[in-house]
């Protein structure tokens, strides 16, 4: 079996990240011990973790003319994306993050748009894998997702609401417990310690048979969601230097590995332990780990690919329809 490629659509954005001792509160002004200007954008970000797993990938996303703007293209060259669906927008600015980061790695970001709000005539994908994220426009992934023929991932975050017109065209959905109270309109989901209660939350935000949600647990793991069962699989004990883009390493490294034809079940681990070795490291894109990091990590290399008598479609996700996710 050969891999395909990997079809990024989403944000690119310029991250300015701060250092504090804690994260300011309400009317709090707190002084910065460091600031740091970045690569960024959930697409970016999870672009860069797909190809230092080894997957072909394709941005597709929209940047400001200006130094901005070429500097991302170019770290995103840098890592062997090709950027050829990537539009430079006249008169724009490239979208910004600004990131504020505490003693214990735990982060606050708001977000300024830019070109990635610009984002238009994004084509379908007919093979390989679609992931998508929410910091670009739902009306212009709806049409993607419901015509491509690829494995379609959605990232759920941020938690726009508009972002559930795309739920039913999605093979496999990716949230955290803040997202899945937020797009199940509740105030919270059950703790950590209560993985039957989060996938039962989980499953309501399925819409079709043979769809699979994933609840991003941050330092403690991650719960695969199916409509008949869920799967846990804890992370990897380590102490963050911040967690700054540890969800979208998880996604992108997911993606990689699901194009390779790994079931879920066998993908799982490599892509929590992928989100674990990004917390080491500064700042989103800059820290993404590559294959060897990762599998030096888990102690052995990732599983052989599977077998060509056994297609990827029955063995990674059940997808509506499962020729298009055939990687033989």
């Amino acid at each position: 079996m050969t891999a395909l490629a990997v079809h990024i659509f989403g944000s690119i954005n310029l991250d300015i990240i701060t250092s504090l001792e804690h994260l300011p509160r309400p009317g709090e002004t707190v002084l910065a011990s460091a600031t740091a200007r970045l690569p960024g954008g959930k697409g970016a970000n999870q672009a860069v973790a797909a190809a230092r797993m080894g997957a072909k990938t394709y941005m597709v996303g929209a940047v400001g003319e200006g130094d901005a703007g070429s500097w991302m293209l170019s770290r995103l060259k840098a890592d062997g994306i090709d950027v050829g669906g990537v539009a430079t927008l006249p008169g724009v600015d490239t979208g910004t993050a600004y990131i504020a980061v505490d003693s214990q790695g735990e982060n606050q970001i708001i977000v300024v748009p830019g070109a990635n709000a610009r984002l238009r005539d994004a084509r379908p994908v007919s093979e390989g894998v679609l992931l998508a994220q929410l910091e670009v426009p739902v009306a212009a992934l709806l049409p993607v997702f419901a015509k491509s023929k690829a494995i379609r991932i959605l990232n759920g975050a941020p938690a726009v609401v508009e972002g559930r017109a795309l739920f039913e065209h999605v093979d496999l959905l990716i949230v955290n417990q803040h997202e899945t109270a937020a797009f199940l309109g509740l105030d919270a989901v059950q703790g950590n310690d209560d993985m039957a209660a989060i996938a039962g939350a989980a499953r309501g935000l399925l819409c079709r048979e043979g769809q699979a949600a994933i609840v991003t647990l941050g330092a403690a793991g991650a719960l695969a969601v199916w409509a008949d069962r869920h799967l846990h699989v804890p992370s990897l004990p380590v102490i963050p230097v911040d967690t700054i883009g540890a969800g979208d390493c998880f996604c992108g490294a997911l993606a990689a590995l699901l194009d390779e034809g790994r079931c879920l079940e066998e993908a799982l681990p490599y892509a929590t332990a992928a989100a674990a070795l990004c917390t080491l490291g500064q700042g989103a894109a800059p820290a993404m780990p590559t294959r060897e990091a990762v599998e030096d990590l888990v102690g052995r290399p990732a599983p052989e690919r599977l077998s060509p008598e056994r297609s990827a479609t029955e063995h990674a996700l059940p997808i509506k329809k499962p020729s298009a996710a055939s990687l033989s």
